[in-house]
């Protein structure tokens, strides 16, 4: 178990339908940023395609078998480099079903968790493509617990409780987020992080799609609140070291979620209008 764990989220902007130009440039950047101690590398929601659309049957030819060449490459990545990659999400063909599928690949190469988004985006229309996942997953890395969300799924507090209740005190959000609800994102983000007293980091692809701008504005943001980063508007890689001890600290002081009494009935009372009181 480590008292800090050094993250890099990498923000590039995407070339819609290029798989083989988007790898390239993800493998370059991965590459310039593997001398500066880095543990754990996290791409962002649908950095390999670009966003995928129903009307468009060329966007649909793009998609893979788990063991197609973008994953491939890089599980040979991590084994070669001694590092984690969750590598964001992308869109996974799996027992005759399309997924949006975020991936954790250790540093042997080898997939250590596996997580299909459940919330799908219908503005987008992802729910006209995609088959929505049915279950969280969660993971350790370098004996931290590890939990991830996808874009929409943040908007749903109770899936980052989840997390947070299993062991999670990490928890990642690749993203497509536009800029039009930004605001959102950040303060979504922040506040997951404080709610559940976990380390959210949240990685947004940069670029114009399907009508959409997806402005960027990752954040790594503490139990606290506080952003750790400067989200900006350009592709970047945001390298921070997570301390994890002092979370640790902050937990046994005060946990939250330990304190947490689920209430889930509600008494409704139609309008009380007793004399000399009011209306209710």
């Amino acid at each position: 178990m480590t008292d800090t764990l050094t993250v890099g989220v990498i923000q590039r902007e995407i070339i819609p339908l290029d798989p083989p130009g988007n790898l390239l440039k993800i493998l370059q950047m991965l590459d310039t940023c593997s001398g500066q101690g880095v543990d754990l590398f996290i791409l962002t929601e649908h950095w390999s395609t670009g966003l995928l659309l129903q009307d468009d049957p060329d966007s649909l030819k793009l998609t893979e078998e788990i063991d197609g060449p973008t994953v491939e490459a890089l599980r040979e990545f991590c084994s070669e480099n001694e590092v984690y990659i969750l590598a964001g999400t992308l869109p996974l063909k799996k027992n005759g079903k399309l997924t949006n599928t975020a991936l954790m690949i250790d540093p042997s190469g080898a997939i250590i968790l596996e997580y299909s988004k459940v919330h799908l985006f219908s503005p987008m229309g992802e729910d006209l493509v995609f088959t929505p996942g049915d279950r969280l997953a969660a993971c350790e890395v370098k004996g931290i617990g590890f939990g991830v969300l996808v874009c929409y799924d943040l908007r749903f507090p109770g899936m980052a409780r989840s997390l947070a209740k299993a062991g999670c005190e990490i928890i990642a959000v690749p993203a497509l987020w536009p800029e039009l609800r930004i605001d959102h994102w950040e303060t979504l983000l922040k506040a997951r992080a404080i709610e559940n007293q976990v380390f959210t980091i949240g990685a947004n692809g940069l670029g114009n799609m399907a009508g959409w701008f997806f402005p960027g504005h990752s954040m790594i943001v503490s139990p606290t609140g506080d952003s750790l980063n400067n989200p900006e508007m350009r592709e970047s890689a945001i390298v921070r070291k997570i301390d994890i001890a002092s979370l640790r600290k902050f937990r046994r002081e005060t946990c939250y979620i330990d304190d947490e009494r689920e209430i889930s009935d509600v008494n409704w009372n139609e309008g009380v209008n007793e004399p000399g009181g009011k209306s209710v």
